[in-house]
């Protein structure tokens, strides 16, 4: 069975929800809404490379730097907090800040691992946001 197919069986089983697609070069990606506490909503994706032995795991959609004069402001951040984690990293791309953790996985994988290391990222961005949006605010 595919790492594809393991993890969309895996999900079916434990009634998690997440719509699947594909890229023209043949990876998929399965994503979901997901509601940051206290916060907006992000958009978590796991994405398998086309020999499904990589899988990249991102939180899309932190923040959205809205004034260029502060984008600094949000780089000097995004560094200090790289330095400080060592398996989430941030990154901002045309304006959206948004975090991400690559992770082999072989030719066989447990999916639970996938789902707790996605939640280990999630939780990181959760712990960050406020930081995020006082730049936002300020």
């Amino acid at each position: 069975m595919s790492n594809v197919a393991l993890f969309r069986n895996f999900l079916l089983a434990e009634n998690i929800h997440m719509n699947e697609g594909s890229f023209e070069d043949g990876s998929v990606y399965f994503m979901r809404e997901q509601t940051i506490e206290n916060g907006g909503n992000v958009l978590l994706a796991v994405h398998f490379n086309q020999n499904e032995d990589i899988v990249d795991l991102k939180v899309l959609g932190i923040a959205k730097i809205t004034n260029p004069l502060k984008k600094e402001q949000f780089h000097s951040l995004i560094n200090q907090l790289n330095t400080g984690y060592r398996f989430t990293k941030f990154y901002e791309q045309n304006g959206e800040i948004s975090a991400t953790y690559s992770m082999f996985i072989g030719e066989r994988h447990n999916p639970q691992d996938i789902i707790d290391t996605l939640i280990m990222v999630y939780n990181s961005c959760s712990d960050n946001y406020g930081k995020f949006m006082k730049l936002v605010w300020a």
